[in-house]
């Protein structure tokens, strides 16, 4: 499998490893519009497999973070941050931010709402701010250095919602130019069941249903929309205390943790 990217080749082990079956890397050697990849299940049947990503690949906050990096260093910061803020937040205020998550920690506070801070001037100047701990204690200190990852998007989303209006973005996103594009490849296949595999950003989404993706328990209750051209769309946030979360049908949603097996 020479010839994939290093989250294809994830990919494919991920839907073979929750489904138990055997899934073929396609995309293989020029062959011209050919999908991702071939699920064989043990019945028979073969589904067609195209692989994907949502979300800006450029999350930086009005430019500054184009030449740092989208990770923070916070002296003094024992966890790893997860940081989502509005675009309009300016770099100036990253000082402040800095001591709001110290204090948060200092206080053994693990998620982030402005509108919980205890200051209305600070209120006012970290507003549409939210942000939870990633990894913590020993966990931050050995496998991910402590400090914040900053990321950006437009306003909106209440942390109380939670996964819940994630039928509804998810709609939103397969509306897309580019999704659609991978949607008529699956098409082109002629094969009666597609799977649409996509590698969530957190600018996909909400903060909210991003969280829950990626760090949550719980699923949608109402039911996907996804459109008949679309058997399953698998959702990844990478994160693997979320593990992968799936649409499937019209009716139903389903989380697997595939990272015990898939490396």
């Amino acid at each position: 499998m020479s010839d994939l990217r290093k989250e294809e080749v994830f990919a494919l082990q991920v839907v073979s490893r929750v489904l138990g079956v055997e899934v073929e890397a396609y995309d293989l050697k020029g062959r011209q519009s050919a999908v991702d990849g071939l699920i064989h299940f043990s019945d028979g049947r073969t589904a067609a497999l195209e692989i994907s990503s949502i979300g800006a690949e450029d999350e930086a906050i009005a430019g500054y973070l184009n030449n740092r990096g989208h990770r923070r260093a916070v002296d003094g910061l024992m966890c790893l941050w997860y940081v989502q803020v509005p675009p309009n937040f300016h770099p100036a205020d990253l000082r402040l931010l800095d001591r709001v998550l110290l204090d948060l920690e200092r206080e053994s506070r693990k998620t982030f709402d402005y509108r919980a801070i205890w200051d209305e001037a600070v209120n006012e100047r970290l507003m549409g701010v939210f942000g939870s701990v990633i990894a913590s204690g020993e966990d931050a200190l050995h496998r991910r250095k402590p400090g914040a990852f900053i990321f950006t998007r437009s306003l909106g989303g209440f942390l109380h919602d939670g996964i819940q209006p994630l039928p509804d973005e998810l709609a939103r996103q397969l509306q897309t130019p580019t999704v659609q594009a991978k949607i008529r490849k699956l098409m082109a296949t002629g094969l009666a069941e597609r799977h649409l595999f996509l590698h969530v950003r957190p600018s996909a989404f909400s903060f909210p249903v991003y969280d829950g993706l990626a760090f949550g328990i719980d699923l949608p209750l109402l039911p996907p929309q996804l459109p008949p051209e679309l058997s399953q769309v698998w959702l990844l946030s990478g994160w693997q205390a979320g593990g992968v979360v799936r649409a499937i049908g019209p009716n139903e949603w389903r989380r697997d943790q595939p990272y015990d097996q898939a490396s």
